[in-house]
């Protein structure tokens, strides 16, 4: 591997990986019957995508220093011939390290980011990337916002993308709830905000219905697990905007998959769809806020709360369908030369 930190714009086709060890073992493992995506898998799903990104064309990639040294381990050797390069950015292996690589590697021309992780960690990468676009491979836990497809996918998917052999029409802007506190934007969610009635954040996963007051979501999506579920289970049709529930006493329950494994039944209060632009305000006092499954925010009695629904979230590359839109465009096809 190269030791200098050059700009990543002073060369076209730039990716940069960010990759979380600690995505995919939280408490839901103990409650539920989540998977756990341990690091070694995520060292070989990070090896797989840098062979599709080389295959592509790509040559520099820089990615973010982990505490297992996840993109490091999967590049021993560097036999796809390519110039990676550590993210020059202070490391405290904490999540603040993933917004900061992100928004390093969108003020030096990245053409996109390539995830490992699960909503928060995206929620977290989203935070900073401005408008470089997202390749979400799933290694989390409720994985509603990446994708579960293969690193060599989304390698070649990530590298067409980088290298111009596809352009922005195959990308998608996801909608972003905001979290407003007194005026001020604090956090953003990528799929959901809950209403807690726990006072502390704790283990934060959350994931006992009977725990929660409200669930504000981005998007009504079928077949997905967490508290974006319920709100599938409400309105079945997929639909580009969002949804607003409120959990209790009502007339109706719902039967959902709150995290793999677990489906239980939560009673239904109220609920009504959110279009783009409108807001929440929040009265439960004191609270915690979950965004995207994970208690974050402390809320006391002196604040004023507002969720918004933005259509201003990150740029996403589906790597499915960035194939196929490539295989459409012929950039797999070459001329047939026989072997010599």
């Amino acid at each position: 591997m190269s030791g200098n930190h050059r700009a990543a714009d002073d060369a076209p086709g730039v990716v940069g990986i960010i990759a979380n060890p600690a995505a995919g073992k939280d408490v839901r493992r103990l409650v539920a019957l989540a998977s756990t995506f341990d690091n070694q898998e995520k060292v070989r799903i990070a090896r797989r995508a840098l062979a599709g990104l080389a295959a592509t064309g790509v040559r520099r990639v820089y990615y973010l220093p982990d505490s297992f040294g996840i993109v490091t381990r999967a590049a021993e050797s560097n036999r796809f011939n390519l110039d990676l390069e550590p993210i020059p950015v202070p490391c405290t292996f904490t999540a603040s390290d993933s917004e900061q690589a992100a928004r390093w590697l969108a003020e030096h021309g990245a053409a996109c980011i390539l995830t490992l992780g699960g909503d928060g960690t995206n929620r977290v990468v989203a935070r900073g990337c401005r408008e470089v676009p997202l390749v979400p491979i799933a290694t989390g836990t409720n994985n509603v916002f990446p994708y579960l497809v293969d690193g060599t996918i989304a390698g070649l998917a990530a590298g067409l993308l980088a290298t111009g052999q596809l352009d922005d029409t195959c990308l998608e802007q996801r909608p972003r709830l905001e979290v407003w506190i007194d005026g001020t934007l604090v956090d953003i969610a990528l799929i959901d905000v809950a209403v807690s009635r726990e006072r502390f954040l704790g283990t934060r996963a959350i994931w006992d219905p009977n725990t929660i007051d409200q669930i504000i979501v981005s998007r009504v999506i079928p077949g997905v697990i967490g508290l974006a579920a319920v709100a599938a289970a409400l309105s079945p049709n997929p639909a580009p905007t969002g949804a607003f529930v409120e959990l209790g006493q009502g007339s109706i329950c719902v039967t959902v998959p709150l995290a793999p494994g677990l489906v239980t039944r939560v009673p239904i209060r109220a609920w009504s769809p959110l279009e783009l632009g409108a807001e929440i305000i929040l009265g439960q006092r004191p609270c915690t806020l979950a965004l995207d499954g994970e208690r974050e925010l402390r809320i006391e009695h002196s604040h004023h709360v507002v969720v918004r629904l933005s259509g201003s979230g990150p740029l996403v590359l589906d790597p499915r369908l960035a194939l196929r839109e490539a295989a459409r465009r012929g950039c797999f096809l070459s001329p047939f030369t026989s072997a010599v």
